[in-house]
């Protein structure tokens, strides 16, 4: 899992990238944590370890797939469904097998 950043050591020039790129490859994936990249001081992008991005992408579908299970539940609760007889007419009808 991706760890807090820690701006004494995680915080980075684009000039250090240049010069550096491989040694802060190596500190993101060795400490996990992602290096922040400045430009004239300000943070301009984020370099992660393949792990904590790949984290990163699960994270983001599950919080996806809960935001759409709960809006299922707010939905079903409001008695907004079908039942699942028609959800198959429906299904059958799409696929083009009346």
């Amino acid at each position: 899992m991706a760890r807090a950043v820690k701006l004494s050591e995680d915080l980075h020039s684009l000039t250090d990238l240049k010069r550096q790129a491989s040694d802060l490859v190596d500190h993101a994936t060795r400490t996990g944590r992602p290096v922040v990249l400045t430009r004239h001081g300000k943070g301009v992008a984020v370099l992660l370890s393949l792990e904590a991005y790949e984290e990163l992408e699960a994270s983001s579908e599950r919080a996806v797939l809960q935001a759409a299970v709960t809006a299922a539940h707010h939905e079903y609760d409001a008695g907004r469904y079908i039942d699942g007889d028609k959800v198959d007419s429906l299904l059958a009808e799409w696929a083009g097998r009346d």
